[in-house]
């Protein structure tokens, strides 16, 4: 699987998925796009080896996908394929010459939460669980992600989702604490309003109450 912390290095990328080459099965989504680049990246890029495969072109060496002001540029990667997104604007060579760069130079590093933090983003990961189940965790991931983009504001430089968890990559400025544990809380409020409005306040309302149990 590609790195996740590697592509985290990649400047000017607005977010983007990694999926399983062979099922299609979404990995991870990080950063703070709007659009479903898990969905697109899953389905163009089986629709590109479908392509190569029937034309005789060869391997896939990218995809580029424009839409809006955006561009999605699609690569294979071990047994992955990645979708990242960045401006339009953005030359798909140049974008692939920055990831193999950091992929190149990544290491891992240990990080540090403050509990308020690190309890936060435990339950907005148990309220992804629990309204998602076992079927519709993509979905919410999706929604998570949206939430990001919209309510985030800084602090989507510092969080990710990977494996279907809200994940922080680098350690959080000890005078930005309270901003950030202030923007997961927004996240929580957003995320608690789509299952009221997708599943109605009784159901709603007994999911939040198995999270808070658990948190005890």
């Amino acid at each position: 699987m590609c790195s996740v912390e590697a592509l985290d290095q990649v400047a000017g990328l607005i977010g983007y998925a990694v999926v399983n080459a062979e099922d299609g099965s979404v990995q991870s989504i990080r950063g703070s796009s709007t659009a479903p680049i898990g969905d697109l990246t899953a389905f163009f890029s089986s629709a590109g080896e479908v392509i190569a495969k029937s034309l005789a072109m060869g391997d896939i060496g990218y995809i580029s996908l424009s839409y809006g002001s955006k561009r999605l540029v699609i690569f294979p990667h071990g047994s992955t394929y990645v979708g990242i997104e960045v401006e339009h604007d953005w030359n798909p060579d140049d974008v692939l010459k920055s990831v193999h760069a950091s992929i190149s130079t990544t290491r891992q590093v240990e990080i540090k939460l403050a509990h308020s933090i690190r309890s936060k983003i435990y339950q907005i990961n148990l309220l992804v669980e629990e309204f998602g189940g076992s079927d519709e965790k993509h979905h919410w991931c999706q929604l998570l992600s949206q939430g990001l983009g919209f309510l985030g504001g800084d602090i989507v430089s510092y969080v990710g989702i990977v494996n279907d968890k809200l994940v922080v990559k680098e350690e959080v400025p000890h005078a930005r604490e309270e901003d950030f544990v202030q923007a997961l809380r927004s996240i929580i409020d957003f995320l608690v309003k789509k299952a009221v409005a997708q599943m109605g306040s009784s159901q709603a309302r007994q999911k939040v109450q198995a999270v808070i149990a658990k948190m005890k």
